[in-house]
């Protein structure tokens, strides 16, 4: 009986909504210096939100989100990478975690980031061409 009643309840459990730890990301082709100033006026000027904590040097803002429902005050963290593309170019590689929040809520935060350094840093330079590889000389017999 006690080996049904388990199987019961992890069935049960499998349909109840886990809470999520949901990470968004975006990769932004602009200087960490214009990602870290325009991340911190979209948090604290634009948005009004309190930061809790925050440390250029390692990449990461922490602040409180405004929840809806019974969930009033959710825990975020931005996170910030240096990293290149493909071809070379200097990227910042930009995550988001709210608690409690689904993660089109972190999609939407990130495009508003990348909005906000659209428009005021404008449009950045195009990725670079790839450099041809040179073929490798034939001998001619």
């Amino acid at each position: 009986m006690k080996r049904y009643l388990a199987v019961a309840i992890l069935s049960l459990s499998s349909l109840l909504p886990l809470t999520a730890t949901a990470k968004a990301e975006k990769m932004l082709p602009y200087s960490y210096q214009a990602v870290w100033s325009t991340m911190i006026r979209l948090i604290r000027v634009d948005r009004g939100y309190p930061i809790s904590d925050k440390d250029k040097d390692n990449g990461y803002v922490l602040f409180v989100f405004p929840g809806s429902g019974s969930v009033k005050k959710c825990p975020a963290a931005l996170e910030l990478f240096q990293t290149k593309d493909p071809t070379g170019r200097d990227m910042i590689r930009v995550k988001l975690r709210i608690a409690h929040q689904p993660s089109y809520i972190e999609l939407h935060f990130l495009d508003a980031l990348e909005r906000k350094l659209r428009q005021e840093r404008g449009t950045p330079h195009p990725p670079k061409e790839p450099k041809p590889t040179p073929e490798p000389p034939t001998k001619d017999n």
